[in-house]
């Protein structure tokens, strides 16, 4: 009888620590990190890659989606905001999809928004794309509205849905807003999204 109490006891004891240590084992065993998968309609270039893993981002996997978002017509590029990286990782998370993020227009030079702006509707002068901060895309073709939707529910920054030929989704991390074409975001969240950022550095 004495025995079955000891190895109880024991049992007890044992499985407490386990219970104490094992967060921490998986922890070191498994970082946490964050992958991005995308592929351009445009170029049919791809990345598939870690570019957040141990509390930083990665310099390298920066680079090159920097250079896979640049500008295509004027092979410009620029430093992708990494809140705009962390937006497209939530995206996919939060589509549960195995597909890529399919990219149509990433980073805009001041040139090829300007030209942009002069031959399409809806192209916002003072667009975020010319800040690496906003990124035109789509996922699932069957559902193009999905990614809108997804956007929207997650509610960080500008997201914009365009039911057009090519149906695409525009998102920043800029201030908060929503639409879908023909109507279009407020013209003044640049001059927005600036004051916000003179107010921070003051405070």
């Amino acid at each position: 009888m004495t025995q079955k109490r000891i190895t109880r006891r024991h049992a007890l004891v044992l499985t407490a620590a386990t219970a104490l240590v094992m967060p921490a084992i998986v922890k070191a065993d498994a970082p946490y990190k964050k992958r991005l998968n995308l592929q351009s309609l445009n170029s049919g270039e791809k990345v598939n890659l870690v570019y957040w893993a141990d509390g930083d981002y990665i310099p390298g996997a920066r680079k090159e989606i920097d250079r896979f978002m640049r500008d295509l017509r004027t092979n410009e590029r620029t430093e992708m905001h990494t809140d705009l990286l962390d937006l497209l990782h939530e995206i996919a998370k939060a589509s549960g999809s195995a597909t890529p993020i399919y990219v149509m227009s990433a980073f805009r030079s001041a040139s090829t928004n300007a030209y942009l702006s002069a031959h399409s509707d809806g192209v916002d002068p003072s667009s975020f794309h010319m800040r690496g901060m906003a990124v035109d895309i789509t996922q699932d073709f069957s559902d193009p509205g999905k990614t809108y939707r997804i956007a929207k529910k997650l509610g960080i920054g500008g997201s914009g849905f365009y039911p057009v030929a090519r149906p695409f989704v525009h998102v920043d991390v800029g201030p908060v807003d929503t639409w879908v074409h023909p109507e279009h975001g407020r013209l003044d969240r640049a001059e927005e999204y600036d004051r916000m950022q003179k107010e921070a550095e003051k405070s």
